[in-house]
């Protein structure tokens, strides 16, 4: 793998101007302080005649992302800055770390390569799946040039200090500060800080309970690809079979994936199971920061607990899935979070984060309606937008692809990814992301 690519520069990029004093201190909320100092990362692949289009050499396209990830930081300057505990980050102007990068390969070998250790070349070597070291940069960006004259911008990004949805204002911005270097931003972010899910009342947590361990991951990645097509088709099986009104692509697909997991796993532990989905809660801030707000602003739903396979029915998951998210809409979740519950339990009782729930627990996090394919930086949008392998047994993600379709992202011990890849209800709708459309 590191023979594949070849740093040609790396260098700390502090923001343009110097973060104001009063703005020092950034507070993390409780959900900030539930999640470990690691790394979520993006990869954006632009082909060569979409970077012939913006006429600029290599070296000149790399002091250009330098000069605005630094006007960039100085927005964002939480990102900027360094952990200070797990309840504060020092907003010191750090910086953030830049690598340019020459990949020995084609993009297309990167793009399609089943292997993810190939996959992952287009970001900084082991860092998507590693914990920040302390003092170290809480962002670290690249940008990688291939042979064939293609390019690709990777990004990973502290997940204390916010969420997916955050990573997107943060690169948009970045993207919309390189298409032009004298606008300013019209809608700054707005760090909420512990302002709506503040720490206990006896104090922030010492230690984060959901933590990022690469060093014992045994799990394979693979991905699989939905396209438009099978999701209509999806879609209108469940409709019919569960009376469920214009199931969702999230509904649809994850209850798939997860019923074609689960099943593939009955037997080798426990035989009850249940799914877990984040669930994005801006939605219930005010509509003049909500389009802005930075932080980890989520809480979590699910399923029933399933008992064998005959309770394993897509129909039946998707109608069980659209009930807890109705359920959901109904409250607070601000003052009523399940997931910041989650974290207090396990907090409290050194637990995992759902061992109290005695089953299997797969989780989903669906980037789906998050639009990472969008962003361009002034040579166009990109031909694929996705994620890294992630750190986590049991978990998927799913995020958009250019054509309408859904690319997943599972993590499975060998023998269960063996009965899962060859699950035939999953391959009627999704086929092996890494054969070429």
């Amino acid at each position: 793998m590191t023979g594949l690519s070849t740093i040609i520069s790396k260098k700390i990029v502090k923001p343009l101007s110097p973060t104001p004093s009063t703005q020092r201190w950034h507070k993390l909320s409780l959900l900030d302080q539930g999640i470990g100092n690691f790394y979520m990362g993006l990869v954006l692949f632009y082909p060569k005649h979409q970077v012939d289009t913006f006429q600029i050499e290599p070296k000149q396209l790399s002091t250009l992302l330098e000069n605005s990830l630094s006007k960039a930081l100085t927005y964002y300057y939480p990102w900027a800055g360094s952990l200070r505990d797990n309840a504060t980050i020092d907003c010191d102007d750090t910086g953030a770390k830049f690598l340019d990068v020459e990949v020995n390969c084609p993009m297309d070998k990167v793009l399609y390569h089943q292997d993810s250790s190939i996959k992952n070349i287009a970001f900084p070597q082991g860092v998507p799946l590693r914990n920040a070291a302390d003092g170290a940069c809480l962002i670290v960006s690249q940008l990688s040039h291939f042979e064939c004259g293609g390019i690709a911008i990777s990004v990973c990004l502290s997940h204390k200090v916010g969420d997916a949805r955050s990573a997107l204002f943060f690169v948009r911005d970045w993207a919309a500060l390189t298409r032009d270097p004298n606008a300013e931003l019209v809608c700054p972010p707005y760090f909420v800080q512990d302002s709506l899910i503040p720490s206990p009342s006896d104090g922030p947590l010492a230690f984060p309970v959901i933590v990022s361990k690469p060093e014992e991951r045994i799990e394979l990645e693979k991905r699989f690809y939905f396209s438009a097509s099978k999701i209509r088709a999806l879609k209108d099986l469940v409709a019919a079979e569960s009376g469920v009104e214009n199931p969702t692509t999230t509904e649809v697909v994850s209850a798939l994936v997860y019923k074609s997991a689960a099943i593939a796993n009955l037997g080798s532990s426990h035989e009850q199971s249940r799914l877990i989905l984040l669930s994005d809660i801006r939605k219930e801030i005010s509509h003049s920061v909500s389009s802005t707000s930075i932080g980890n602003i989520l809480t979590i739903f699910s399923t029933p607990i399933y008992n064998n396979k005959e309770d394993l029915k897509v129909s039946k998951l998707v109608a069980d899935i659209r009930k807890s998210k109705h359920e959901l809409s109904n409250r607070d979740n601000f003052k009523e979070n399940d997931w910041a519950s989650a974290m207090l339990h396990a907090y409290k009782t050194g637990e995992g984060t759902y061992r109290q729930i005695n089953c299997d627990v797969y989780r989903c996090s669906s980037a789906s309606n998050i639009p990472f394919k969008d962003l361009d930086f002034g040579w166009g949008k990109p031909i694929r937008a996705t994620m890294p392998s992630s750190p986590f047994s049991k978990m998927f993600y799913m995020m958009s692809t250019h054509d309408k379709g859904i690319e997943v992202i599972i993590n499975l011990n060998e023998q269960q990814m063996s009965a899962f890849e060859n699950d035939k209800d999953l391959l009627e709708f999704a086929t092996p992301a890494h054969v070429e459309d």
